[in-house]
């Protein structure tokens, strides 16, 4: 049996419930009941750490990270209320704060160090995507694609063995009209010309 202080510990690192009660074989209410204060200190970090302010490159920023996180997804078309905030303390007592969120089918995470203090603290990305979240390019989009390679689609003919070219066939004589008469010219009709220079 896991003591209150074992359960609080592991609830603390970032397990849920559930899972403490499967790995232990302790029953789910009695997790529940140890861990319920746990999960309102760890909802309440993750609350405060959206007031902190983001780390750039040079210096905190003057958003907030909700603020920031906010801005970014809008400005890529995603929504930003389906996002949800959790928050877990790590072996050397510094706060792991998750963003989640869905775009589309795929389920994505940004990471966060946490450090409470003056004017709401600061968080800084603790991987890519959180990088990319926090980063001033809101246009950028968050997964860059891979460039996809131009493909010439232009059909090329295929190449053949070069042969003599046989010689084009001879043009054959034109053949004359039988049984029409030939038609005057309009000079030979006015001045009463017959065909063939009679008059």
């Amino acid at each position: 049996m896991l003591t209150p202080k074992e359960i609080q510990s592991r609830i603390r690192a970032g397990a849920s419930v559930q899972q403490v009660a499967e790995a232990t074989g302790v029953d789910v209410s009695r997790v529940k009941r140890f861990a319920h204060p746990v999960l309102l200190e760890r909802c309440c970090a993750a609350e405060l750490a959206t007031a902190a302010h983001p780390v750039l490159a040079d210096g905190p920023a003057v958003m907030t990270l909700r603020e920031t996180v906010t801005t970014a997804l809008v400005a890529r078309g995603l929504d930003h209320d389906t996002t949800t905030w959790d928050a877990w303390k790590n072996e050397d007592g510094r706060w792991t704060v998750q963003l989640a969120w869905q775009a589309g089918r795929s389920d994505n995470r940004a990471h966060f160090r946490f450090t409470p203090g003056a004017h709401g603290g600061t968080v800084t990305a603790f991987d890519d995507t959180a990088c990319e979240l926090i980063d001033p390019d809101f246009a950028r989009p968050l997964r860059p694609l891979a460039p996809v390679a131009q493909l010439d689609f232009e059909e090329q003919e295929p190449q053949l063995p070069i042969e003599a070219p046989e010689p084009p066939p001879a043009p054959k004589p034109p053949r004359a009209r039988k049984g029409k008469p030939a038609v005057p010219a309009w000079e030979d009709v006015l001045l009463g010309v017959r065909s063939g220079g009679q008059r």
